[in-house]
């Protein structure tokens, strides 16, 4: 079984970065026919149709030149690779598609740069806009603008045309498509416009509002630089996937994709202290910390911790804890603790303790405690204790104690105390069990429920809306016998008291259980076990006899509050202590059947019989 885990998860990691990926707006589908158009009107043509954009450099390409397209549900990609031949190359960002000239990147020299530099500002207020994101496109590098709302951005010179992408929180994007000049600065200076507030999305749910607080906890440990998680926050559209990804730490964005991280999802990922991305396609490995920004499809590995702000397809391992703030679908392995927000569907294992925040379809196994906070099916295993707040279908193994706030529970065992909404299979505790609806079996040293058809077994059961019955009934040896019973139909605890008095007074102190069937509305059977203990000594001294009885009564209704009962019964009176003189003497006996002594007691056996009002 181990084997075929091992397997799986190996699989999983050589599949994932092959079978996962996120289309984007060159991957569209349209369908466009126009015959003999200038170029312009095309590309506006595919504007309105796909809602995008398209940003180019008009000395590139002649707007006006006439050509045909005719497409049925094909891509815009393929759409454009007919009009532009191989002479232009697309790149995306957003909803915006940028036409670049198809140039030979094997001109780049060591050492040789474009510097681009400017200034950002409103374009209604003229005011400068800091910590703006400045995206150069092609080779993903990155910067933000200062205070004043300028900005120096240095790039290899790989091409001689780049595409900047300009953008801020509250702002619409500008894109620029630029030539640059080998060691020259180029000014461009941008105007942004603002997003009328209206039609501003409002950030309060959903997986935005995770991933800021995501961030937050990563800046406030000093493991992600604020110039990174600015550009997370500003450019949450970006989303470019690289094979591999080598950090040391993201903090002082010393890496293989500087301080884009939070924009970039990576194939594999290779973490020397640390490491932070937008999303893992595949594996990611680290010493101190793994952060992902959005989601994992594959695997994480840590020596400390993994963090993730999104959702977890696959597996994570980590030395002390891993945390998830969206869901989790696989497995979740810590030394200390696995912490989720919302739901999981697969194993969480922890040396500590495990939390789900929403619900889990799976196991929890922790060496202290178990939570989940919403329904959940599966199975909680635990040191000390499990719980579930809402509901839980499956079952609850603990040393302490079990709490299921609702749903219907199959098992729970326990060294202490279970707690259950429904319970319709096994509670089993030290000490006690409770349900507000019994319809299994309880064993404990106390047992209680609201109300149920099930069994309960131990010192004391208790159904609030179950059978109870106080008997005042005399006996051949007892002539005053006040007895309670309490649980329900199929099986009742009994608690009952018998004295005699006269010139050797005794006492019986006893319990037991029983059952009774109906027979008619005024007639009912019992059928009674109990086992007394009997003082003839006024407790002077704690020897006692001991006297088992199995009794059953015909149970005959006079009235809805009262019923008349009468019936034979069977008992066996155990005599282990010795007389003054040295004889196993006793006074409890009527007209014996067999009367047997040992070395170790006397038993004699009897028939009689017992008659009394049930309340």
């Amino acid at each position: 079984m181990i084997k075929k885990g091992i397997l799986i998860i190996g699989l999983m990691l050589i599949i994932a970065p092959f079978s996962f990926g996120k289309g984007g707006v060159l991957d569209m589908v349209i369908s466009v026919d126009i015959k003999s158009t200038p170029v312009k009107v095309i590309l506006t043509t595919i504007e309105k149709k796909a809602q995008v954009s398209f940003t180019y450099n008009p000395g590139l390409i002649d707007e006006n030149r006439l050509v045909s397209l005719s497409i049925k549900e094909k891509t815009i990609r393929y759409g454009l690779s007919l009009i532009f031949d191989e002479t232009v190359r697309f790149k995306e960002v957003g909803s915006h598609i940028i036409l670049l000239k198809n140039e030979d990147r094997c001109r780049k020299r060591s050492g040789v740069e474009f510097t681009f530099s400017g200034k950002i500002v409103d374009s209604e207020s003229g005011k400068p806009i800091n910590n703006a994101s400045i995206y150069e496109v092609d080779d993903h590098y990155a910067t933000v603008s200062d205070q004043n709302g300028h900005y120096t951005l240095s790039l290899p010179a790989s091409q001689g045309e780049r595409s900047l992408y300009f953008k801020k929180v509250g702002y619409r994007p500008e894109v620029t498509v630029v030539s640059g000049k080998d060691e020259e600065v180029v000014t461009v200076n941008v105007q942004l416009h603002p997003v009328p507030e209206d039609i501003r999305p409002i950030e309060t749910t959903g997986i935005r509002k995770l991933d800021l607080s995501f961030e937050e906890l990563a800046l406030s440990g000093a493991l992600v630089s604020k110039e990174t998680v600015i550009h997370g926050e500003n450019l949450p559209e970006v989303d470019e996937t690289r094979w591999a990804q080598i950090s040391l730490v993201p903090a002082v964005s010393f890496g293989s994709n500087l301080s884009t991280n939070a924009l970039i999802n990576n194939h594999f990922s290779f973490n020397i202290l640390a490491g932070y991305s937008k999303g893992v396609r595949g594996s990611e490995i680290g010493s101190i910390a793994n952060l992902v920004k959005e989601n994992v499809i594959g695997a994480e590995i840590c020596g400390i911790t993994n963090m993730v702000g999104g959702n977890v397809l696959g597996a994570q391992v980590a030395g002390i804890s891993n945390m998830v703030q969206g869901n989790v679908t696989g497995a979740q392995v810590a030394g200390i603790s696995n912490i989720m927000k919302r739901d999981l569907t697969g194993v969480q294992v922890s040396g500590i303790s495990s939390i789900v925040r929403g619900g889990f379809n799976g196991g929890q196994f922790s060496g202290i405690a178990n939570i989940a906070f919403e329904n959940s099916v599966g199975a909680q295993v635990s040191g000390i204790y499990n719980q579930v707040k809402d509901s839980l279908i499956g079952g609850q193994i603990s040393g302490i104690a079990n709490f299921s706030n609702g749903g219907i529970n199959f098992l729970q065992v326990s060294g202490i105390s279970n707690f259950a909404d429904v319970n319709r299979g096994l509670q089993v505790s030290g000490i006690q069990n409770f349900s507000r609806k019994n319809n299994g079996l309880q064993i404990g040293l106390i047992n209680s429920s609201i109300e149920g058809k099930g069994v309960a077994i131990g010192l004391f059961n208790f159904v609030k809306k179950g059978y109870h019955k106080t008997e005042i009934s005399a006996n051949e040896i007892f002539p005053v016998n006040l007895s309670f019973k309490t649980g329900t139909q199929r099986l009742y605890n009994i608690y009952t008291l018998g004295a005699r008095f006269g010139t050797v007074n005794a006492y019986a102190l006893g319990t037991g259980f029983g059952s009774y069937f109906s027979l008619s509305k005024r007639f009912q059977l019992s059928l009674d076990l109990t086992e007394q203990l009997v003082f003839e000594n006024d407790f002077e001294k704690f020897e006692f006899d001991q006297l088992f009885k199995l009794s059953t009564t015909l149970d005959i209704r006079l009235a809805k509050w009262v019923s008349f009962f009468i019936g034979p019964s069977a008992n066996v009176n155990f005599i282990q202590f010795k007389d003054s003189e040295g004889l196993y003497s006793t006074n409890i006996s009527f007209l014996p059947l067999s009367d047997h002594s040992t070395t170790v007691g006397r038993t004699i056996f009897w028939i009689g019989g017992q008659a009394g009002f049930r309340f």
